[in-house]
């Protein structure tokens, strides 16, 4: 089943993308907030329909668009809802995802690569999670080794939230790759040591 949480409206660089969340009028059933929390591995439809770009969510920002607006209301939000319903949804959730790299949809030859994809995604193209088994196999080289190439890319980013989202990363696939527990510890130590000492220096 595919759990769609909304869709494109921006992107701030190649792999930098904002997905707005589906608002309560667009959707029946408002997507759960653990759909889109930090570290949620997403994938987001290319225009080709031969692949889908694998992302992660790293951010969060929230849109109102009556902050600072002190102005004198005429009627209630009551009222509001009861004759202007289509006005009282100028908020939004958008969630920031960076691409990790890409994965083949149906019938398309090859597997999952990771790094900095070719192809970029559209304005409007769907973003859904995506399931543990296709988590997995994203971290699967060819020989079925756990890989994650697209580390280097994120600590070049100079964010300050990618220590934290790696450290998350780490540990969600500690629960799906059980038998790699030593060596992602040892890289876990390793990223929380370098959050801790170049903050510093």
């Amino acid at each position: 089943m595919t759990t769609l949480i909304g869709s494109i409206v921006k992107s701030n660089t190649h792999i930098d993308y904002v997905c707005q969340v589906f608002a309560p009028t667009e959707r029946e059933e408002q997507p759960g907030l653990d759909l889109y929390a930090f570290g949620t591995f997403v994938a987001i439809a290319l225009d080709d329909g031969e692949a889908e770009l694998v992302g992660v969510v790293y951010n969060t920002m929230l849109l109102n668009a009556e902050f600072g607006n002190l102005g004198p209301r005429l009627s209630l939000r009551a009222d509001q809802e009861i004759f202007t319903p289509d006005l009282m949804y100028e908020t939004a959730t958008l969630v920031g995802v960076l691409a990790l790299g890409w994965q083949p949809l149906g019938g398309s030859v090859g597997g999952p690569q990771q790094g900095v994809p070719r192809l970029a995604a559209a304005v409007g193209a769907a973003v859904r999670c995506l399931s543990a088994d296709e988590i997995r196999r994203f971290h699967q080289d060819a020989q079925g080794q756990l890989a994650l190439r697209y580390t280097a890319t994120l600590l070049g980013l100079n964010n300050p939230l990618v220590p934290a989202l790696l450290l998350d990363i780490i540990d969600r696939l500690s629960l799906l790759f059980p038998q790699q527990q030593n060596m992602l510890l040892v890289m876990r130590n390793n990223v929380a040591w370098k959050s801790m000492v170049q903050p510093a220096g």
